[in-house]
């Protein structure tokens, strides 16, 4: 099997797909392209005007602007027999012509794999091409939404994606009930959770590591921000703690990051954000995927999007509320749950786990690559058992 891997404009996508590309590289047999910009790129035009033009030509006639260059893109390529080589442009022997590429790539692929169909280049160029020449493609959930959002319509539609390999039970009933075909969503657990609960553990367990998630979105960034600022005055320095920040990779692109004192210990790696939270001693976050990890590995998760507080639609505050309220701590408890004095209950968390995030088994990232060759070999995506159930 083939695979062409869009890595997309984003860097914190590469999570997806590393744990896929370590499992190709130790098959000799495995030939696969990957290929990821090197830094962030815009998804969407910047001139609102331009942006409309955009949707009315793509909503009109299905056609959007290739801005593709090869400058800002870098190919990681494996060939049968041998192992990944970077590439900082396209090799001289590629002889497939690849329009969404603007040029040539090493071989027709059996199957598209990507985590982005529902924007930029993935969505304009990357799926139209494949869909044109009878290819299937795969889309790797990128998130595993907790209840449905305002934002989050874009979930009812297939984008031209064969087959969307879900997290969990909770995201596919979402994405369902958003209006997305069931049979085409297809529950493989998340490749990122493969990564996480490999380096769980190994940090010294005496330092407690207090994990901040930031975020872009008003109200929740002057919220977490405040948080934030709180738990550095009260532990930074202190023996036996450590503060961690993890930006939004949207704050950093922007300028955005509060600032903080020397000291803390601040992630702009989103390679390293793996290792954060498996070492974590507690995550202090808006409600998002980071709770299927925690809640794998019993991590406490301080979530401030409580009931009450403003920060969201009221009716969506309660239904996350009810869904993993049992599982998670409110701001008010931030002291206890630092310092050690509650803790999780790890038989509810592996309940609710099991409903976001399907396994934990470190065979996800298998899971998916068994549906890719079960998708490239023409059969329907319902028709796809999980060979490690």
């Amino acid at each position: 099997m083939r695979l062409l891997i869009h890595g997309s404009e984003t860097a914190f996508h590469i999570q997806q797909f590393l744990p896929l590309m370590e499992i190709l590289d130790e098959d000799e047999d495995a030939e696969y392209l990957f290929f990821h910009s090197t830094g962030d790129l815009p998804l969407q035009p910047r001139n609102p005007l331009m942006h409309r033009l955009r949707d009315l030509l793509w909503d009109r006639f299905g056609y959007s602007r290739n801005n593709f260059s090869h400058v800002d893109w870098y190919w990681i390529w494996k060939e049968r027999g041998s192992g990944p080589v970077r590439l900082e442009v396209p090799h001289e022997s590629w002889d497939e012509p690849c329009s969404a590429l603007k040029g040539h790539i090493p071989w027709k692929p059996d199957i598209v794999l990507g985590t982005t169909p529902h924007e930029g280049h993935m969505r304009y160029q990357m799926i139209p091409w494949a869909s044109g020449l009878g290819i299937p493609v795969l889309s790797i959930d990128h998130g595993a939404p907790m209840v449905p959002h305002y934002f989050g319509g874009y979930r009812g539609s297939m984008m031209g994606c064969s087959a969307n390999a879900v997290w969990g039970e909770v995201a596919k009933r979402i994405n369902v009930g958003y209006g997305a075909p069931e049979q085409g969503q297809v529950i493989t657990g998340s490749p990122t959770i493969d990564g996480i609960m490999g380096l769980a553990g190994r940090d010294d367990p005496s330092i407690r590591k207090i994990l901040l998630m930031t975020t872009h979105r008003e109200p929740l960034k002057s919220a977490l921000d405040r948080i934030a600022a709180d738990v550095v005055e009260r532990y930074l320095g202190r023996e036996g703690f450590e503060v961690v920040v993890k930006p939004h990779p949207v704050e950093i692109r922007n300028g955005t990051v509060m600032e903080f004192p020397e000291g803390v210990r601040i992630i702009s790696d989103q390679g390293q954000l793996n290792d954060a939270i498996g070492s974590a001693h507690c995550i202090i976050s808006p409600t998002s995927s980071v709770l299927v990890p925690a809640l794998a590995l019993g991590i406490p998760f301080i979530d401030i999007m409580q009931p009450g507080s403003g920060l969201a639609d009221e009716a969506e505050l309660v239904a996350l509320s009810e869904g993993v309220g049992r599982v998670t701590f409110s701001p008010e408890q931030m002291g206890d749950v630092i310092e050690g004095r509650v803790s999780t209950n790890l038989e509810e968390c592996r309940s609710a786990f099991e409903s976001l995030g399907y396994r934990s088994d470190g065979k996800n990232g298998k899971r998916v690559l068994s549906l890719a060759a079960h998708l490239a070999s023409g059969l329907p995506p319902e028709e796809w058992g999980d060979p490690f159930a």
